[in-house]
């Protein structure tokens, strides 16, 4: 099955008039356009997006519906660093760290609380810092990012090839 474009969330239907199949994937896969995956049922599904959500696929993005089935995305749970801030201050230093890292950042449960993918150095770093943190298992949804840590897009002017452009290659002289 080949699917190009997403066919909305999960979110905004009554599902349960419907079977759903879902695709398990890892946080850090939501930023794929082009991927291989097989659901849960043992359906292999090939992924070319042509119009990629710019922060990744979320959780309940509904890749494929016909009838009353549903194939979505699952992402599946994570270790993660929540990192609760006291202050703006530490908001401004937590936002410091974590893009100074070019980590992905993403909301938490309220305004002063971020969560990240774990790095042992970034805990050591907030207990330095004496900003309050724990480590637990949570989903890092696209939804919650904060970031956009990628690589940049594709620049929106067209290239041409010169027609005077010439490459000359000349051999060295041997001493």
């Amino acid at each position: 099955m080949l699917i190009s474009r997403l066919e909305g969330n999960l979110h905004s239907y009554d599902i349960s008039k419907f079977k759903i199949d879902t695709i398990d994937i890892q946080w850090y896969d939501t930023r794929k356009k082009i991927a291989r995956w097989k659901s849960r049922n043992g359906k292999d599904v090939a992924m070319k997006l042509t119009d990629a959500p710019k922060m990744g696929l979320s959780q309940g993005d509904i890749l494929y519906q016909k009838g009353d089935e549903i194939l979505a995305i699952n992402i599946l749970p994570a270790q993660v660093l929540c990192i609760y801030a006291q202050s703006s201050q530490e908001v401004a230093k937590i936002c410091y760290e974590i893009g100074n890292r070019h980590s992905a950042l993403f909301f938490g449960e309220d305004a002063f609380e971020f969560r990240t993918p774990f790095e042992k150095p970034l805990k050591a770093l907030f207990d330095k810092l004496n900003i309050k943190n724990s480590v637990l298992s949570a989903r890092l949804d696209s939804a919650s990012r904060i970031s956009v840590s990628m690589a940049h897009a594709e620049p929106n002017v067209a290239i041409k090839e010169s027609p005077d452009f010439k490459i000359t290659l000349y051999k060295q002289k041997e001493e």
